[in-house]
């Protein structure tokens, strides 16, 4: 006990006093302030002292701590996750608890100290927004009159950090479309973006989850671009890390379902209207915690430091991985679109929108097409430059060979290969087409297909289709009749010629 502190020995008294606040939960750096002493000291008699140690459960308790079911604020906020704020709250307003929040803080900690919890988040304005869809829960979604069939529906939220603001809607699934879709209206009910953008590890989002390094879907990459917003993915089984939506899609649903409930739906378009009139009541309302709405503080501090939105609308695309065929285009959805001549059997990733299409080989985007619009199939959309030089093209043994092969079926064969391959753009146009007809050769005799392809010159038919090919060597009874219907008639005064049509 020879310690000092500016010349004066350490007694009993100081002694009993850094044991007891020890035991009352204070730190060591509290005790040594509290006493006007070193933490040095404190380490001193605590290590030295058989009544306390680091192991042993404080035996202070406040007196106002028995009043308080310990047991379910523990269940709350360890098994629920619930913040600790929360609990007391609750228990405040139930009359439970009468002391401030760092006092119950302290309490909670001297009786439970392994259970952990979460330190409050301080975000900037206009820094952050989370979005997130709630489970599923039956009642929500809408009925088709048309189909007689209920039809479900999800409940997607966003919630901007600093004001709380927050936007709902409802959308059929959680694939990629209806995210990226509902994170744009997001964005335009805010009237601007905020500079970074929290979301899970969903596929619609994030491609392979990694703690630190994970891979955004390339699609949702894009869109982030588009609007200027960094895509943020939080840990990989972690909702605490986006804690406000995933609060906020439970107190809006549990206040916002009864008054769903109280009529019915026919669309999901009247659900989103109805579920848009509760949003707006919903930031409407004050929050207790602040004494103001979430719209006042949005107003107040938050809108105004948004990044303005693009002047260019987004529109959803798809992402898909075709072979460029050796008449230099790509196939998307029946249609062709071409490509540089020079990756030609090559796998290249093709961007598809609404109205633009997009064709990248080694992350550089190669070609641009307009989609072909409509439900006609077997149309090409093709630019000159992507094809190889006329003379080149004429010179390539590939459209040689097809009309060699053509002409060993026979003669009519070989005339009309020769005339559709002529009678493109490009000779290497309808290049597939040619080998499509001639590969008929294995499932059918090169003499029936000398006949097709005489009757369709009869029939002046220059551009036949693979498909036309394939009929008629199917359908025998279909050949005759058109044979019958191209013979030449005698002249009569009161009949007509075959060629009667034409005049």
């Amino acid at each position: 006990m020879g310690s000092k502190r500016n010349g004066k020995p350490k007694g009993p008294k100081m002694i009993s006093e850094i044991i007891r606040l020890r035991e009352a939960g204070l730190s060591i750096r509290a005790i040594a302030r509290a006493l006007n002493c070193s933490r040095n000291t404190v380490d001193k008699y605590l290590d030295a002292s058989p009544e306390v140690s680091e192991s042993t459960t404080p035996s202070y308790r406040a007196p106002w701590s028995n009043q308080i079911d310990w047991d379910l604020a523990r269940k709350l906020a360890q098994v629920e996750g619930e913040p600790l704020s929360d609990v007391w709250e609750h228990l405040a307003k139930s009359g439970t608890v009468a002391v401030p929040y760092v006092s119950f803080w302290r309490e909670f900690k001297r009786r439970f100290p392994s259970v952990p919890l979460e330190m409050h988040k301080i975000h900037p304005p206009a820094e952050r927004v989370e979005i997130d869809y709630k489970g599923q829960d039956e009642g929500f979604g809408y009925y088709d009159r048309v189909a007689g069939v209920w039809v479900p529906c999800r409940l997607f939220g966003a919630i901007l950090c600093f004001s709380q603001m927050f936007y709902a809607r409802a959308t059929h699934t959680e694939r990629q479309e209806d995210l990226l879709t509902s994170v744009a209206h997001t964005y335009e009910f805010f009237g601007g973006v905020p500079l970074t953008t929290a979301f899970d590890n969903a596929k619609a989002a994030v491609t392979k989850a990694h703690r630190y390094d994970p891979d955004i879907n390339p699609e949702f990459a894009i869109f982030c671009e588009h609007f200027s917003t960094a895509p943020l993915a939080m840990r990989p089984g972690k909702p605490k890390d986006k804690n406000l939506i995933e609060n906020a899609l439970g107190v809006f649903w549990r206040w916002a379902r009864r008054r769903l409930r109280r009529r019915q739906y026919y669309s999901l378009a009247e659900l989103n209207q109805a579920l848009l009139a509760l949003v707006h009541e919903f930031n409407d309302r004050v929050q207790r915690k602040y004494g103001v709405s979430r719209r006042q503080k949005f107003l107040g501090g938050e809108k105004d430091r948004l990044l303005p939105l693009p002047a260019r609308a987004w529109s959803y695309s798809e992402w898909k991985s075709p072979t460029v065929h050796p008449d230099c285009h790509v196939q998307i959805d029946y249609n062709f679109y071409s490509a540089p001549h020079h990756i030609r059997g090559q796998v290249v990733n093709a961007r598809v929108g609404s109205a633009l299409i997009e064709i990248f080989y080694n992350n550089e985007c190669v070609a641009r097409h307009l989609r072909l619009a409509g439900a006609i199939r077997g149309r090409y959309s093709t630019k000159n430059e992507h094809l190889p030089p006329s003379q080149q093209a004429i010179l390539e043994a590939t459209p040689q060979s097809v009309i060699r092969d053509a002409q060993t079926i026979g003669p009519c064969t070989g005339q009309m290969i020769t005339q559709i391959i002529e009678g493109a753009i490009h000779p290497l146009r309808y290049l597939r087409r040619c080998q499509g007809i001639l590969r008929l050769k294995k499932d059918f005799d090169a003499q029936a297909i000398e006949q097709v392809s005489e009757l369709l010159i009869d029939m002046n038919q220059s551009t036949a289709t693979y498909d036309d090919y394939k009929k008629l060597l199917l359908n025998k009874d279909r050949q005759k009749s058109l044979a019958n219907a191209v013979t030449t008639r005698s002249n009569k005064a009161f009949l007509r010629g075959q060629t009667s049509w034409s005049h």
